[in-house]
């Protein structure tokens, strides 16, 4: 019996080591497993590569610089790049990155102002990372991410919506009984509204 081969997506920025390397982040970020899908299952891997194609170009050297640091890091502290770290080590990872304390430096540079320093890129790089990964998971899918609108669902929100009954606007109202629509879905609704007036 074959092996099925995993079809993955084109990127435009990321080489696929990058990739695999912020979707293992994002999904330690927003985690997620069959019941409940998370930043992996959303794309926002997917998201966070166009915008740095686009809108975000101008932190394609800030991504790469950082990733080769978090690399080091990791191989230094955990034997391995951050993508072949089990789930707890990476979490571990994201801990002390997050975590670090800056102090400026005073004076010549020492070891241990160098360290501060590359501490200081990777406390950077994980909020960047994690502000991007909030951004693929729950943006419209039309930019990449959100795939299948699953970041809307996890959180009960409707999404694009043309607007609310005076009912749905009631407080209290459970907003997941509305019908989830994407961008996508108000442009098609709206050509189908656009052919049905010409035909009359």
């Amino acid at each position: 019996m074959s092996k099925v081969k995993e079809v993955l997506p084109t990127f435009m920025f990321f080489n696929k080591d990058e990739a695999r390397t912020i979707e293992a982040m994002a999904s330690r970020i927003i985690p997620g497993d069959p019941l409940s899908p998370g930043a992996r299952e959303a794309g926002a891997v997917i998201y966070i590569d166009r915008a740095l194609s686009g809108y975000y170009r101008h932190l394609q050297t800030f991504y790469r610089k950082c990733l080769l640091e978090l690399r080091r890091y990791c191989e230094e502290r955990y034997g391995g790049p951050f993508v072949e770290l089990d789930e707890e080590h990476q979490d571990n990872v994201l801990s002390e990155i997050e975590g670090f304390i800056i102090k400026e430096a005073s004076g010549p540079q020492s070891l241990s102002d160098k360290i501060n320093e590359n501490s200081s890129v990777l406390a950077q790089f994980f909020a960047v990372v994690r502000e991007h990964t909030f951004e693929g998971t729950f943006c419209d899918p039309l930019y990449g991410g959100n795939r299948n609108a699953v970041g809307w669902k996890l959180i009960g929100f409707p999404g694009a919506q043309w607007g609310y009954t005076a009912e749905q606007m009631q407080l209290g109202f459970d907003a997941t009984q509305i019908e989830v629509l994407t961008l996508e879905d108000l442009q098609i609704e709206r050509n189908r509204s656009t052919a049905k007036g010409v035909k009359q």
